[in-house]
């Protein structure tokens, strides 16, 4: 698969008279996983919907391989699982991979418990198992990028060492973007690291810059 490279910029989000990113930034390049780190509230979410348009900002300025990307047909580039849920409640387990084009039963394969949840809606499933199901959906997708906002959120810790492998696996053809709360997993899957403080994105290079940015004490 030919190299490609995504740039997020200049990413301006303000609500009222709260500036929340006066400087946001973010890049993936195929093959690579980077994490985005931020205390809670930093503005790492406002800064994927807004790339996602999900979220109407100031400014935000999106390219790959150096051209301009039309935000209007952004998922044809970038697939995006969000904090909250992806799959509505009531829509059965299987219907959701019918709806991305998925084999239902290649997903039981890498993960069996699920081969007694084909008929079970999103609601009926643990917080944890209906997280890893969307996480799945996402990074099986048809794109050459992929956002993962709080991955790990709900997951155990057994399955938390099986997303981290299927995101490395991922990572080979694709580039991937994944912020969390859980430090420890994000820093053991990225190849490079961000941390937005004070409205900017800051590269992170050693501990020492996410203690001076007031990530880590």
């Amino acid at each position: 698969m030919d190299k490609h490279k995504l740039i997020v910029d200049s990413v301006v989000v303000r609500f009222g008279r709260k500036t929340v990113l006066s400087g946001g930034y973010i890049t993936s390049e195929t093959g690579m996983v980077t994490g985005l780190l931020g205390r809670n509230g930093a503005g790492k979410s406002c800064m994927f919907r807004a790339l996602m348009g999900g979220l109407s900002v100031e400014n935000v300025m999106v390219s790959i391989d150096g051209k301009a990307v039309d935000r209007r047909i952004i998922g044809k580039y970038i697939k995006y699982l969000p904090q909250g849920r992806l799959i509505p409640d009531g829509m059965q387990l299987h219907r959701a991979f019918e709806l991305y084009g998925l084999n239902y039963w290649t997903f039981v394969n890498r993960v069996p418990k699920y081969s007694r949840h084909y008929d079970s809606t999103i609601s009926e499933l643990s917080g944890g198992e209906a997280r890893l199901a969307e996480l799945y959906l996402v990074l099986m997708s048809d794109a050459p990028f992929y956002i993962l906002d709080e991955p790990f959120a709900q997951i155990d810790p057994v399955s938390i060492e099986a997303v981290t492998a299927l995101i490395r696996e991922r990572s080979k053809d694709h580039g991937i973007i994944v912020t969390d709360h859980n430090y420890e997993a994000i820093s053991s899957v990225a190849d490079n690291l961000f941390v937005i403080a004070d409205g900017y994105t800051n590269p992170v290079r050693s501990r020492e810059d996410l203690v001076r940015h007031g990530y880590l004490r």
